[in-house]
Parts: structure tokens; C-alpha cells; sequence
């Protein structure tokens, strides 16, 4: 019985022409979304408290976003967990509807999350940065540089007209209202088509600005409320709350007259409890607030917390819980940012606190590897395991490694001074006789031989990884990488160095063209592809012929890795870049903000995996199970490449007429790699149409 749907079926003609056809599945993009797992919450600095700019109350916690990308848990405002989300861009406000939390930030971010704790990155269409997001009649709409509506916070659209930025935005059954700080509010049904009402208020006394400023907008008991604040004198201002029931038609529910002196005034957050709704902002280096029980009566308390804790447009409120609580990202006293809680809006407390460290191995991470449910991390000190993705702790008692891979037994490791172990579950290293000294940087396995290569051009092999040989390389120059495919070994190394080998025994020497070191070496879709210092990448869909190719950075490439259809290099200050060909290269933003050299990388368990200095560990989103063909036409016969779930069986059939199809098996494979490759021979220059099947 056929378990698997046919992925695909390709026809192919055969000519005398040598071509290549690319045929890809279209996929959603894992490769958008990384999470930090190793230390924890995240590995980039954080020396203070974080800078929280928005915050909402829903399925029993408090949820704050801010600066970095960082999110704060609570659920009882006095205990606070920090948790990286998918992003290391600055997160300006936060809401939660339909089941799920929605972040939006700096340069067109939006996230969503069921939990507040794992984020998930959504293509928002637009770059410009975004400081609102609320929901209402079935929308999410989010405000900025642009203007964005979608019905489940993962598919984006544009506004039509009407509104080019925006402060603040909130959300009502009849639609939405946004203030962008002039003496306009904003009122659309959709999110998708705006129309603007100028505030007015009625003169008393002397005015001398009659100019009004919308600051701040929300939704409470059916009624929009907006926060806006004219200059009667130099030296006053008068805060003046607006309301509307449909958004269109607006009355003045309350003028209070607030002296500056010197100084500015502002609104900066509304808070909607059970009984009060309370509008708070600043003036004159103190903080006033107002209380309303009906949105229409409102009274005014000034000097509330006794400093100015809240002196930028851009703080946030929520409630829940019986309490309120703010968020005071920026302050005009030099005071560090706060988190502020009452349970009467009148009587306040700091709950701020300083970051914990990092939870985790801080060593330098070089490898990983992944083997029945256990990670291992080759370290500068001792072996690194985890059973849950979350936990990475030291292994006593185990070697320093420079590189680990998974063999059919478990893990095997090379080191310095020609070490090379094995162990079974990560936790017992056994050492083996190597047959040198001489420092080991990589191992790959491939043909049944293992391929250990290492300084002064050493290169050790092995097919059980109990008992070693030295092998001839030919060169004095250390050897840093080692990839296997298709019957070929390829080693890189120092000044350039490339050596082939079909046997891992007899080996060859290649011209690369370059002079730069060379320190990782992987094979994928479009052969072999090596990197190192100064952008360097080479491909090769031999190993013999080399092309120096456009990386668009001048970094330290470290290391390179395929999976799933990709090639990943990994390097110094955070880097990791993703190509389908080698040729085309993609910057990934994975979070790392502190400076970290990511030594690692590799593709296990569907996820990217990178490792790096500091003890990061840092994973992509899973990629969905993989059945895919790349077809490459020669004269008379016809190759193709499968890719697939590693570890998967599958068949290749073929047959010459669709419209009666008589499908026969070419080929058959189990337990595949990541990659196969397979050549019929016997084609011809018939038709012919290819299609995989599991099992």
C-alpha cells in the first residue's frame, strides 16, 4: 500500500543536449524562525533590566515585549521569566485574539505565539517599522511606517489609503481608529480604506496654541477613548479625552488644565480594568492620571508615583488579574527602565528586576550531532548532551572534541593531539587509538570508511572507528574539513588545499584558485561547496573544478552544512546564510545580537542546528518531511537526485505514457541520506516520466 501521496512526476525527453532541470515543492520557510536553545533565554548580552514596550494580560499571564526581541512572562507580576522570541528586532506592542499573541516591532516584524513563550516569524510585506497592533471585527490591523490588516496574524496585506503612519491603533466591533500624534484621528471598518475627523475642543479663556495632538487610543465598554492634549498657555496644557461610538463622530468627555512649566505634556497609555478605565502620561518631570468609571466622567490625580516614570509616548499598560500594571521603557532622570503594578491605579510598586545570567555551557561549541533522541556538542572542554533541545550540560569525565558525527552506534569525536572517541549515548566516551598526534579538526563517514584529517596534512581512516591507518595526503598543510558524496571524498585545508580521494586511501590533489584558508566543506544539490576567511565560498559539482563565488560579506565563514534542499554557512559576529545552488546567497537573521563566532553547523532531526562561542545553540524551525527530484539530462541516460527525510525508504518508478500508465520500479532505497543520487543508464533517448514513492 502506498503510504506517501506522489510527490511529484517529471517528464523527460532525451536529447544529445547536456541541461538541468530544477523541479522544487514550494515550502514554507523555516529558515525565518530561529530559536535560542542554549544558554537560555538567550545568549546575548543583557546587562540591565529589559526595555519593555508593550504588554497584554490573556490565558492567565502577562506578556511583555521589547527591545531585542525579548519577551517578559508573569503570572502574578512579581516573578518575571525573560524568553527570546524569533526575532532580535525591537518589539513595540504586543495583543492577544483569536487564541494567540501578536508582537509587532521594528523593520515590518510580526510574530505570533500560543504561548508567549515559542514565537513564530510571519512575512509581514513590508519593512517599515511597526508601533501598533490591535484586533476587531475578525482583524488584526498593525500601524507604522505602513499599514497592515490580516484575518489570522499570518497573512498580511496592505492597506489601501487613507492612513500613511501611525502612532497607536485599537480595535472595536464597528472597526478601528489610529492616531498618528496630529490634530486628526483616523476611523476604517477593514483596516483596508481610512477616513480622518479633526479633533476640536471648545475655547475657554486665553488659548495660546488651539492646535490639538492625538497621543493614545483604546476600546473600552463599547466606546473608542482617545488621549490628545492642546497648549492653552505656554506654561499649561490642557489634557483633554475624546470619545466616539462609531468612530466617526466624536464629543469632549474631559478637559483638565495641567501645568508644564517649562516642560511638555503627553499621554502615554490607557489602561481598561473591571471597574476604572485610567488615562496616564506627564508633564513638568511628574505624572498625572485620570479616572473614569462611565468613560465619560473623569477625574485627575497628579504625581501618582512621585517621580516620572513614564515620560516617552511608547510606555504601556494592561490589566488582568485584579491588577494593573505599566511598562516604562524610557525615563528623562537618567532612571533605569521599570515595571510598575497596583491593584487600585493609585499606590504603585516596581517589580523590575535585574536579568538572570544565562542558563547553560557557556564553553565554545565546534560541532553537534544527533543520535536516538540525544544532542551532542563537541566542546572546548568537555562534550555538551541534551535529551530535550532546552537543557545542554557538561559531560564529566569526557574528551574536548573539535568535531562529532553520528555513526550507525552512536557518536564518534576527533580532537587535539590526534584524540578520537566513541560512545554510544553520549554520556560514556571511549578513547581509540588514532595513529597520531597531530591535532584533528573533522571526520566524515562515507562509502562504509571513516575519514579523520587534522594538521601537517594528516589524514586517519577507519571503517569500524576502532582501528586506525595513516593515510598519504601529500601535503604538510593542515586539513580543517572533510565531506563525502557519491563515491568521492573531499578534503579542505590550509592555503586553499583541496584533496579528492574515491576511497579515502589514494589521494589527489586540486587546483582551488585560492590562497585563503579553507575550514568546512559540504556536499548538496549542486555538488561540493567549501568556505573560510574573508567570504570565501567555492563550489565544485566534482571536486575537481572549483569557482569562487559571491558570498556578499567579508566574515569568517566557519563552517558549511546541507539539508533539505539548502546549503547553510555558518561564521563570526552571528552570520548564517542559506543557499539552494551555492551561488545565491541569503542573509538569515537568527537572533544573535551579542557578537558570537558560530563555529558549527549542522542539519539534524529536520532543523538547522549552529553552535558557537558563548555555548550557543541556536535551531530553525522544522522543515516538513521532503520528497523532492532535481532531474539532470546527458547523452543516452538520465540522473537524478532525490531528496528526502533522512533515513526514509522510498522507490523511483518510471513509465513511458501517462495516459495509460504502466509504472515499474527503477529503483529502490532504504534508510536514505539526506541526498541520493542515481543514473539510469539504460534510457536511452525514449520518454520517459519519473516519479517517488513510500515506501
Amino acid at each position: 500500500m502506498i503510504e506517501n501521496l506522489v510527490m511529484k512526476t517529471l517528464w523527460l525527453m532525451m536529447t544529445s543536449l547536456a541541461l538541468t532541470l530544477n523541479c522544487f515543492s514550494v515550502f514554507a520557510d523555516p529558515l525565518n524562525n530561529w530559536h535560542w536553545r542554549n544558554p537560555l533565554p538567550s545568549g546575548n548580552p543583557q546587562t540591565g533590566p529589559h526595555i519593555l514596550s508593550g504588554i497584554v494580560f490573556a490565558n492567565g499571564k502577562f506578556v511583555g515585549v521589547g527591545a531585542g526581541g525579548m519577551a517578559s512572562i508573569s503570572t502574578d507580576t512579581t516573578n518575571w521569566i525573560e524568553s527570546a522570541t524569533a526575532t532580535a528586532n525591537t518589539l513595540r506592542c504586543i495583543t492577544y485574539a483569536n487564541s494567540q499573541f501578536v508582537a509587532v516591532g521594528d523593520a515590518g516584524t510580526v510574530e505570533t505565539s500560543a504561548d508567549g513563550s515559542s514565537w513564530v516569524l510571519m512575512n509581514s510585506g513590508t519593512s517599515s517599522s511597526l508601533n501598533s497592533v490591535a484586533y476587531g471585527n475578525g482583524k488584526f490591523v498593525a500601524v507604522g511606517g505602513a499599514v497592515i490588516t490580516s484575518a489570522d496574524a499570518a497573512n498580511w496585506v496592505p492597506s489601501v489609503s487613507g492612513l500613511s503612519s501611525a502612532s497607536s491603533v485599537a480595535g472595536g466591533g464597528v472597526g478601528f481608529v489610529a492616531v498618528d500624534g496630529t490634530t486628526n484621528v483616523y476611523f476604517s471598518p477593514d483596516g483596508l480604506t481610512w477616513t480622518s475627523q479633526t479633533l476640536t475642543a471648545p475655547t475657554n479663556g486665553y488659548i495660546f496654541n488651539k492646535y490639538i495632538y492625538s497621543d493614545i487610543v483604546t476600546y473600552a465598554s463599547g466606546v473608542f477613548l482617545v488621549g490628545a492634549h492642546r497648549y492653552p498657555m505656554m506654561t499649561s496644557a490642557d489634557a483633554i479625552i475624546y470619545s466616539s461610538a462609531d468612530g466617526l463622530t466624536w464629543s469632549t468627555n474631559a478637559i483638565n488644565n495641567i501645568y508644564t512649566g517649562a516642560g511638555g505634556f503627553i499621554y502615554n497609555f490607557f489602561l481598561v480594568g473591571s471597574t476604572n478605565v485610567i488615562a496616564g502620561g506627564s508633564a513638568n518631570n511628574t505624572t498625572f492620571q485620570q479616572f473614569s468609571s462611565n468613560e465619560v466622567n473623569w477625574s485627575l490625580i497628579s504625581g501618582v508615583l512621585g517621580v516620572n516614570y513614564w515620560t516617552q509616548q511608547g510606555n504601556a499598560g494592561t490589566y488582568g488579574n485584579g491588577t494593573y500594571v505599566i511598562v516604562a521603557p524610557f525615563t528623562n532622570l537618567g532612571l533605569p527602565p521599570a515595571i510598575y503594578t497596583s491593584t487600585d491605579g493609585l499606590t504603585w510598586t516596581n517589580r523590575d528586576h535585574p536579568p538572570a545570567p544565562p542558563a547553560g555551557s557557556t564553553n565554545n561549541f565546534t560541532g553537534i550531532a544527533f543520535s536516538n533522541g540525544v544532542y551532542v556538542v563537541a566542546a572546548s572542554n568537555a562534550v555538551v548532551r541534551s535529551t530535550d533541545v532546552l537543557t545542554y550540560t557538561a559531560v564529566g569525565s569526557s574528551p574536548a572534541l573539535a568535531s562529532v558525527i553520528t555513526t550507525s552506534s552512536g557518536f564518534i569525536g576527533v580532537g587535539s593531539g590526534g584524540n578520537i572517541y566513541v560512545s554510544s549515548d553520549g554520556l560514556s566516551w571511549t578513547q581509540r587509538t588514532s595513529g597520531t598526534f597531530n591535532n584533528l579538526h573533522a571526520i566524515a563517514f562515507g562509502g562504509g570508511l571513516l575519514v579523520a584529517v587534522g594538521d601537517s596534512g594528516t589524514i586517519q581512516t577507519s571503517s569500524t572507528g576502532t582501528i586506525w591507518t595513516s593515510r598519504t595526503s601529500g601535503t604538510s598543510f593542515a586539513l580543517y574539513g572533510a565531506a563525502y558524496s557519491n563515491g568521492l571524498f573531499v578534503v579542505v585545508g590550509q592555503l586553499g588545499t583541496v584533496l579528492t580521494s574515491p576511497d579515502g586511501i589514494n589521494w589527489s590533489g586540486q587546483y582551488s584558485g585560492q590562497l585563503s584558508n579553507l575550514l568546512s566543506v559540504a556536499c548538496g544539490s549542486a555538488g561540493f561547496a567549501a568556505v573560510g576567511p574573508g567570504g570565501t565560498i567555492l563550489t565544485s559539482q566534482d571536486g575537481i573544478n572549483w569557482t569562487k563565488q559571491n558570498a556578499g560579506t567579508q566574515a569568517t565563514l566557519e563552517s558549511i552544512t546541507f539539508g533539505n534542499v539548502y546549503f547553510l554557512v555558518s561564521g563570526d559576529n552571528g552570520l548564517v546564510m542559506t543557499s539552494p545552488d551555492g551561488v545565491n546567497w541569503t542573509a538569515r537573521n537568527v537572533g544573535a545580537t551579542g557578537g558570537q563566532n558560530l563555529y558549527g553547523s549542522a542539519f539534524l532531526n529536520n532543523r538547522f542546528d549552529v553552535v558557537g562561542s558563548g555555548g550557543t545553540v541556536i535551531e530553525s524551525d522544522p522543515f516538513a518531511p521532503l520528497f523532492d527530484l532535481q532531474i539532470h539530462l546527458g547523452t543516452g541516460q538520465s540522473g537524478l537526485t532525490v531528496f528526502a527525510t533522512p533515513g526514509s525508504s522510498f522507490r523511483i518508478q518510471t513509465c513511458t505514457n501517462l495516459s495509460a500508465p504502466g509504472w515499474t520500479d527503477a529503483a529502490s532505497f532504504n534508510n536514505a541520506a539526506a541526498m541520493t543520487q542515481w543514473t539510469n543508464s539504460s534510457a536511452g533517448f525514449n520518454q520517459r516520466f519519473y516519479r517517488i514513492i513510500s515506501p
